[in-house]
């Protein structure tokens, strides 16, 4: 499969700074305002600011692999999908796991496998696919856009990966 480069050089974004993540996380939170799109692909129901240990807090698009770090400029990921058995399914399509530039390997999350992200040895296999944004056939394309937050809380419920999020 060939895997196209996509980069930010048509995304305009400020400094994203902590007051916006917390603003943020508040509006999308705690009032329940409807999810903002992405700033890269203008999509609705797979960007928000997210957290993760220990205490990184980010903006993230898992439609386009828009990625931006408090205080940091934004960064293209890739994205992946690895064929174990315990890969999940979500919105009718594999889930797609997106991963930093620069990782070469990482451990799947649901099979604790390592796999390459690349590879330029024929006899192993990388995980790199399109990303739901150049691949035009893909489902989460169907995915409908601009709905509040009680569609996409409604939406994002019935895939057991979403744990219950408003925003994939």
């Amino acid at each position: 499969m060939n895997v196209t480069e996509t980069s930010l050089d048509n995304v305009q974004t400020l400094p994203y700074k902590l007051e916006d993540w917390e603003s943020e996380s508040y509006q999308l939170f705690v009032e329940r305002s409807d999810p903002a799109p992405c700033p890269r692909c203008n999509r609705t129901g797979f960007f928000g600011p997210r957290a993760s240990d220990p205490g990184l807090k980010y903006r993230a698009c898992r439609f386009c692999g828009f990625w931006q770090a408090v205080g940091e400029d934004p960064i293209q990921f890739r994205a992946t999908m690895h064929s174990c058995e315990e890969w999940p399914e979500c919105a009718r399509a594999p889930y797609v796991w997106w991963v930093h530039p620069e990782d070469r390997r990482y451990t799947c999350p649901f099979c604790d496998q390592q796999v390459n992200v690349e590879s330029h040895n024929t006899f192993m296999k990388g995980v790199l696919v399109l990303s739901p944004l150049e691949n035009l056939d893909h489902p989460w394309r169907k995915v409908p856009q601009n709905r509040p937050y009680s569609y996409y809380l409604r939406f994002w419920e019935n895939w057991p990966i979403t744990r219950g999020r408003v925003i994939l």
